[in-house]
């Protein structure tokens, strides 16, 4: 599974610093008051033509003409600049430069106007690794995951150089995503409809599984298919030709199969070679047939006392109740504890 670049999405309008124990170090200089006109700094100096309404102006014209790459280059000429003007440690110069060059690859292979690849290739490779600062408790980083630049912990020309460098190159991001605003969020509802569905009726996944075939982390739809390794359901074997005879016994089946979801993940079928487990009895063998959501149901064989018994065996998803169950349980001890508990679905 390819590495993700670390940059993300981020409109404009980038929330104001945290305020805990007085104003955070570097933070003013990654917030939303850079775009305060008054504020703006003269065009002296490679720090300060990095700030965002100053750089802006000088690569308008390749915005303008959608040459994405040769405005990315140029700021991020700009930008090494501003880094041995403002004495930025090579660490984070590093750091920076890497991220940028990921973007820049990205916009490098973007498919040509008209190409219906291109408004996908956008959204999952180009708006979703933007640059953008993440408050902390105690510092302000730009980047989110382990390759962090911690600006609260700078200088503040080094927290110059570095925010407003990464702001100005995301003014250009900005504007490239812009005409996919409707189609990115409908894909998005698709996407969030498409997981919702797979996470609330889809076949619980169990630890091997999911140690075996971990999923992607890529922004797709969930996987068609699902393998099934020594999942473990609790099920009832079936025994008799008429009610009068009819017994059942309670046993712990474990599959190895294969489902199939449907289009909307509502709903699924496939098929497994089973196990029974059950008190006092030899083990059974089988198959179990997924016919829906719900409904499955096998044949089951199991050689005891030098003789080959035929049972019917039917199954529940016992990971899926279990956690269907724990819900109304956390809900109860929230409430007795008076903490307010919100919905699954609350965003």
């Amino acid at each position: 599974m390819k590495r993700r670049a670390t940059l993300v999405a981020v409109s404009l309008a980038l929330a104001a610093p945290v305020r805990m124990h007085g104003q955070i170090a570097g933070a003013t200089y990654c917030s939303s008051s850079v775009f305060d006109e008054s504020k703006r700094p003269g065009e002296t100096g490679p720090v300060n033509r990095m700030h965002p309404l100053v750089s802006r102006t000088r690569y308008a014209g390749l915005v303008q003409r959608e040459e994405w790459a040769l405005a990315l280059q140029g700021l991020r000429l700009d930008a090494m600049e501003a880094f041995v003007a403002a004495q930025v440690v090579p660490a984070h110069q590093a750091t920076f430069l890497a991220q940028l060059d990921t973007t820049i690859s990205f916009v490098s292979r973007l498919p040509p106007p008209g190409d219906p690849a291109r408004p996908r290739f956008i959204s999952d490779s180009i708006v979703t690794v933007r640059f953008r600062p993440a408050k902390g408790v105690s510092s302000y980083g730009i980047f989110r995951r382990a390759d962090r630049i911690d600006v609260g912990a700078l200088g503040a020309e080094q927290a110059r150089a570095l925010c407003w460098s990464a702001i100005s190159v995301d003014l250009v991001l900005f504007r490239l995503g812009q005409p996919l605003d409707l189609g990115a969020l409908a894909r998005l509802a698709r996407l969030t409809t498409a997981w919702s569905n797979y996470r609330t009726y889809g076949y619980t996944r169990q630890p091997i599984e999911m140690l075996l075939w971990p999923g992607s982390v890529h922004d797709t739809l969930p996987p068609r298919g699902q393998f099934l390794l020594g999942h473990l359901s609790l099920g009832q074997e079936l025994r008799g030709t008429t009610l009068d005879s009819l017994t059942s016994n309670t046993a712990t089946v474990v599959e190895v199969g294969h489902l199939w979801y449907r289009n909307n993940f509502t709903q699924y079928a496939g098929a497994s070679l089973i196990g029974s487990v059950a008190s006092g009895r030899t083990v059974g063998y089988g198959v179990l047939l997924h016919v829906a959501r719900g409904i499955r149901g096998g044949a089951l064989f199991r050689r005891q006392g030098g003789t080959t018994r035929h049972s019917f065996v039917v199954s529940t998803d016992l990971y899926g109740l279990l956690e269907q169950s724990k819900r109304p349980v956390e809900e109860g001890l929230a409430v007795a504890r008076g903490v307010v508990v919100l919905p699954p679905s609350f965003p």
